[in-house]
């Protein structure tokens, strides 16, 4: 009865941790790198907590601008390098969200005068109601999963698994009704996460056995 219950609990947690992680944020910066300032996506986990990043087109050069855990402290960093700082945070809230304050500039990449906070953004996408119209399955699966959304049967969507470190094992297009093949993946607890060209997105865990 323990174990039920103990299961059951982190099912909820689990679920109520998805709404969170698939909000985004608005990352407010003042001085020089103001710039980067926006609402930033969710990006999956990593190091155990959650990523967001901001896709910067400047005149045809395009660079990603991420918010990451490194493993020690929070950063705001360039093109999926956690070394290259322009913010960080050495406050570790407990879940997975960011710090929202007492973000400090790393004075070679960010005027030393400047500041960061966030704030987490009202997404206008409903998540509970897409969550509910869609299914992964079969969920165990040995070597091919499907996702159905019961309102679309062509619409197309991008997907990325990861183990539970935050390590992206497979990623790809793909379109509900169509079959994913994790047949190479070992056996074990994934998540996977989806998002559709309308901004709606899914995270799952996921079971290969």
């Amino acid at each position: 009865m323990k174990k039920i219950i103990y299961i059951l609990f982190l099912s909820v947690l689990f679920y109520q941790n998805n709404l969170t992680a698939q909000s985004p944020i608005n990352v407010i910066i003042t001085n020089i790198c103001s710039d980067v300032s926006g609402s930033y996506l969710f990006n999956g986990l990593v190091n155990g907590k959650n990523s967001y990043t901001l896709t910067i087109n400047d005149m045809g050069y395009i660079y990603v601008i991420g918010v990451g855990f490194d493993n020690i402290k929070w950063v705001l960093y360039l093109d999926g390098d956690l070394t290259d700082y322009g913010f960080s945070n050495s406050a570790v809230p407990s879940g997975v969200l960011p710090p929202f304050t007492g973000w400090v500039p790393v004075a070679v990449n960010c005027d030393s005068t400047g500041t960061m906070t966030i704030e987490q953004s009202l997404s206008t996408i409903d998540i509970e109601g897409f969550n509910k119209k869609t299914l992964i399955f079969p969920n165990p699966s040995m070597s091919f999963i499907t996702i159905q959304n019961k309102e679309s049967s062509s619409e197309s969507f991008e997907y990325k698994i990861v183990d539970f470190t935050g390590r992206n094992v497979k990623s790809g297009n793909s379109k509900f009704n169509q079959k994913i093949d994790i047949e190479s993946l070992k056996n074990g607890n994934y998540i996977i996460q989806m998002e559709t060209d309308k901004g709606e997105m899914l995270t799952e865990k996921l079971i290969k056995n």
